[in-house]
């Protein structure tokens, strides 16, 4: 009970950040050029220091194992995840604008900054370096499936863009370390942690700032789209409930928690940028963006109270 009451407690902490930069954005001290700012700062510099500091860590048959099994489960979690988002966008009668960001919102979870986060507050570095080999398809996966689920117009993704991406860029070298025979020295180990810490109050209020462009108007409208709540459903409590059966195969719960409480992420700030890109629906995007992300304060720590229950 303790743990779960810590988890909820570390989740109220992250939406107060948020909240800080949904704030200071509406009262103009983040000014609107902030939102690409911070992007680049934590995608490409506080978030690949945390990743390669994480996996600076000695190889061994166990974590081989376990690396074996997160890889497995990533594949297994985008299968289903995909196999719901393609099977509710068929169902649903949206306009066209909104169909794409409808099943992009589904499927594509914010695992690089709050599923960091999570795995961070509750195991450590060994819980960043499991997020970043589960997440090693999702990085391939974001920047093609996503562009043709919110465009769905053919567009080109180069395959430079896929393999220098700042995620598999920084997962590359994280491993790279990880099999060498001896550790990085302690100066640049202390360079990579103070930087790495610094993605989890960023990144939170980046994804504040980022819903402060939800309008009044707009809200009274989004707010009574049955859609927007079948996506919020379906990304925090569906998903989740289909790597639950794994709980009681021999996997160690490290490895569950991660998978499991990844998968469980708030929709991510990346579908609306790729809407605005792509002509779709912004405000739709950024709206279900925001429900998923107030509403995992409490999904994320039953799911996890589900796997302390279990184990």
């Amino acid at each position: 009970m303790n743990a779960i009451f810590g988890l909820a407690q570390e989740m109220f902490v992250l939406l107060v950040i948020g909240l800080i930069g949904f704030i200071m954005r509406k009262v103009n001290i983040l000014p609107k050029e902030s939102n690409l700012v911070l992007t680049q700062v934590v995608l490409y510099i506080t978030l690949p220091c945390l990743i390669i500091f994480s996996m600076d860590i000695q190889m061994s048959m166990e974590l081989v194992l376990d690396i074996s099994w997160l890889i497995g489960l990533s594949v297994f979690a985008l299968l289903c995840t995909t196999g719901t988002g393609y099977w509710l966008r068929k169902k649903a009668t949206l306009p066209d604008n909104r169909k794409g960001v409808y099943e992009a919102a589904i499927i594509f979870g914010n695992q690089g900054f709050i599923g960091y986060a999570i795995a961070f507050l509750l195991f450590g570095e060994i819980g960043v370096l499991y997020t970043a080999f589960f997440m090693i398809f999702f990085l391939f996966y974001v920047w093609t499936y996503v562009v043709y689920v919110v465009a769905r117009a053919g567009q080109k993704v180069s395959w430079r863009q896929i393999l220098l991406n700042p995620g598999v860029i920084a997962t590359t070298i994280g491993f790279l370390v990880m099999i060498l025979p001896f550790r990085l020295p302690p100066i640049l180990g202390g360079v990579l942690e103070d930087i790495g810490t610094m993605t989890l109050p960023l990144s939170m209020i980046l994804i504040g700032s980022l819903l402060s462009s939800i309008d009044g108007k707009q809200f009274k409208q989004l707010i009574k789209n049955r859609y927007i709540w079948y996506a919020t459903g379906a990304k925090l409590l569906l998903l989740p409930l289909f790597l639950i059966p794994f709980l009681w195969m021999p996997v160690s719960t490290t490895v569950m928690g991660v998978a499991i409480l990844v998968t469980a992420t708030p929709t991510a700030p990346t579908v609306p940028m790729f809407a605005k890109k792509y002509s779709g629906d912004v405000g739709f995007a950024t709206f279900t963006v925001a429900t998923t992300t107030i509403l995992c304060v409490l999904t994320i720590p039953l799911f996890y109270a589900l796997i302390l229950l279990v184990r």
